[in-house]
């Protein structure tokens, strides 16, 4: 009778443990999902799936690639890292670390991805189921409950997981559901000649790649705040990914086939922000702006709520602590407040060139990290990330039409130069070359790969 009473006790416990492990693997994941899916998140892929029309699914595939699969093979990356950026550049420079998130951070984050949530908020929110309401006060409420969830930083990840995702969830599934199951028309040939590339470019304006890089830190910091260590953080940060991917696929697969659906009713011309709202009033009816205007609110936040915090921790750190976390999350809220008032058009206008510049050496530095442990030296990384930044400098040159006469020519050169992945081959090159001049001519036999796997148990 003992032993059957201490079998019993020892089961139960254990159905405890893994129910613990269920409920923190579901909140993670669905954090993590929240934090990716932003404004940018719910605009473009209804845009995308109606400029490819029948040619949906190999935008599909492109989408899916800068969109799901490199924004999470990012935290996978960070993770190889020992959960810190840092540790992930500091093979290619001590500096570089500072230097690349401080543009990432102010140029994307500050300039871009937070106020365009904002923005996004009013617009396809507040604004459509209150039109008599000034922008500035949506954008004021925005920040102020921004502020609120952010000003914690040990509970952010949990906050998003227990209580905004499961609300933003259950509207996505309802509209996602509605437009598959109920169609709004059938995809017809549109004229983009490729979709794929059309779509792997286009998605580079979610940020989600960037946003994986800085997120990161916090979502692995939350795993370790739950008690996970070593396998069985690993194991736990594994299911929050593919919880997460999941999640992403079903509503951004749903978001453009519901977009192809309408390309034969709807015109090419609308704006996002437009084609978004039409979409969901034809499928949700009257019904329709209240749940987007609570989709787009949740959606903003969580993402907001991620990348000030991160933002926040950034730069207090670099600045030694002069001013207190919660004054940075102030600052950022107050500047990105400021931008927010030019609106989702202008906002989008301006960001392509920082992302034409920044986006590929972010894929790059991703995919150093996640094969961080077969890459034999440093100048693997060196070389790899100096030659992206050089054709990412020219593509984002020729973008303002300077010095189109020796750019365009070089550009178009490449493999892949006129799909948009100019960097691509370059980027082997400089690694191949790196390596090369690193192992030969410096005579270093440091690797890159040790030199993370070193650190990942700071």
């Amino acid at each position: 009778m003992v032993l059957e009473s201490d079998c019993t006790v020892l089961v139960q416990k254990e159905v405890i443990s893994m129910s613990k492990t269920l409920q923190h693997s579901i909140i993670l994941g669905f954090a993590l999902f929240a934090l990716y899916f932003g404004a940018g998140n719910l605009i473009f892929p209804p845009t995308i799936g109606l400029s490819s029309g029948d040619g949906w699914i190999s935008a599909m595939i492109g989408f899916s690639v800068t969109g799901i699969v490199l924004p999470l093979l990012a935290v996978l990356a960070i993770l190889n890292a020992g959960g810190k950026f840092e540790n992930l550049t500091r093979p290619i420079a001590p500096w570089f670390h500072t230097a690349f998130n401080l543009l990432l951070m102010v140029g994307i984050g500050v300039f871009v991805t937070i106020p365009r949530m904002a923005a996004t908020t009013h617009e396809l929110g507040a604004g459509v189921l209150l039109p008599s309401l000034p922008p500035w006060i949506t954008v004021l409420l925005f920040f102020a409950v921004t502020f609120f969830f952010a000003m914690d930083q040990s509970n952010v990840i949990d906050r998003i997981g227990k209580y905004l995702t499961p609300v933003l969830v259950i509207i996505l599934l309802v509209i996602v559901g509605k437009g598959l199951l109920f169609p709004i028309g059938t995809p017809v040939e549109t004229g983009t000649e490729n979709p794929f590339s059309m779509a792997f470019l286009s998605a580079y304006q979610t940020g989600d790649v960037v946003t994986g890089v800085l997120c990161a830190p916090i979502f692995l910091a939350a795993i370790a705040g739950y008690g996970y260590t070593g396998r069985k953080a690993r194991k736990m940060a594994i299911g929050g990914i593919l919880i997460a991917g999941a999640g992403l696929l079903v509503v951004y697969g749903g978001l453009l086939v519901i977009g192809a659906g309408a390309s034969g009713t709807l015109g090419a011309g609308m704006s996002d922000t437009a084609l978004v709202k039409e979409l969901v009033d034809l499928l949700l009816g009257g019904s329709g702006a209240l749940a987007l205007a609570v989709a787009i609110a949740l959606a903003c936040l969580t993402s907001t709520i991620g990348v000030v915090a991160v933002i926040a921790q950034f730069l207090g750190h670099l600045f030694k602590d002069r001013l207190t976390y919660r004054v940075w999350v102030l600052i950022i809220c107050v500047v990105s407040a400021s931008v927010a008032m030019l609106g989702v058009g202008r906002i989008i206008d301006y960001t392509m060139w920082i992302f034409t510049l920044l986006y590929p050496v972010a894929i790059v530095l991703v995919f150093l990290g996640v094969f961080n442990r077969f890459i034999p030296n440093a100048g693997v990384y060196q070389g790899a990330i100096l030659l992206t930044i050089a054709v990412s400098a020219m593509e984002t040159l020729k973008g303002f039409g300077i010095g189109l006469s020796v750019i365009a020519p070089v550009l178009g050169s490449l493999p892949f130069g006129t799909s948009g992945f100019a960097w691509f081959i370059p980027a082997l090159a400089g690694a191949v070359g790196g390596y090369v001049i690193h192992r030969f001519l410096i005579g270093g036999r440091i690797s890159g790969g040790d030199t993370l796997k070193g650190q990942a148990g700071d």
